[in-house]
């Protein structure tokens, strides 16, 4: 649902300003993991990124012809913690929020082009917010997380490929596992013309029959294939302008500010 905008403003600030809490040695970085799946091998692939957070990336794979035809190629880009040289993994305990501003272009509308947020864990499944290039869905479905249909053509607001959108996501850890246990949730947002401007959804369930996601990754991926497998004139490509992500500091970390926070204000008052 459309929540109104100074309340949405209010939490797409919250999503937006927390990378300060990269000072703490966290999400520092992006890893690039290509090929997740590899059914154009002879592809060209081209993939950059600042290697920071906030941080910059592109993807852009063309000339996607194979043997067989369908599939598809998915490149990967996973928030990192040691300056990307590994993907950073998250536990169902940990506060964090991602949001990033992209453009997907491609040769070909169709077979589906894929681009958006994502959630890697190889035993509850993977969770996705993405948008499409055939039915122009904005959606997030999979995993733990709840199903959301932003917009799509048929309902006249659609994603179109070569315009800029922002998604964004805020995990909530639920409360110790008791009978009165409260449940994890997670917040999506979407910045879009054809929206309207800024949906908020508030925080949804997040849940599934495994208890939700255990251990997982974080990032940003694209994917794409060509008709047949024959049209190496099809393409994907995609700009991320800003993909900025934050961990909220554990309570150990807040105690060790707040004892800082008192020691400068005593220093100051014994001046």
């Amino acid at each position: 649902m459309k929540k109104s905008i100074s309340r949405a403003a209010i939490g797409l600030c919250a999503l937006l300003v927390l990378p300060c809490a990269s000072a703490f040695g966290q999400l520092n970085g992006l890893k690039v993991n290509p090929r997740v799946f590899n059914d154009y091998p002879g592809s060209t692939l081209t993939i950059n990124t600042s290697n920071s957070n906030p941080g910059t990336a592109s993807i852009d794979d063309r000339n996607l012809v194979n043997g067989t035809g369908g599939g598809a190629n998915r490149h990967d880009i996973l928030l990192s913690a040691d300056h990307g040289a590994t993907a950073y993994t998250f536990n169902p305990n940990q506060q964090w929020q991602i949001s990033t501003t992209f453009t997907l272009t491609d040769g070909s509308n169709a077979p589906r082009k894929e681009v958006g947020l994502r959630l890697n864990d190889p035993v509850t499944g993977d969770m996705l917010f993405i948008v499409n290039s055939d039915a122009g869905e904005i959606v997030t479905f999979g995993g733990g997380g709840a199903f959301h249909l932003f917009g799509k053509n048929a309902d006249g607001n659609g994603y179109t490929p070569g315009t800029s959108i922002t998604l964004g996501m805020k995990y909530t850890p639920g409360s110790p596992s008791t009978s009165n246990a409260t449940p994890a949730t997670m917040d999506y947002f979407v910045i879009y013309p054809a929206l309207g401007g800024l949906v908020d959804t508030g925080p949804l369930p997040w849940s599934n029959n495994e208890g939700g996601p255990l251990s997982y990754n974080v990032g940003v991926y694209a994917q794409g294939g060509s008709a047949g497998g024959t049209n190496g004139n099809d393409f994907f490509h995609v700009d991320f302008s800003n993909i900025s992500a934050s961990l909220v500091p554990e309570p150990a970390s807040l105690s060790l500010l707040s004892l800082g926070g008192l020691a400068l204000i005593r220093r100051r008052r014994a001046v």
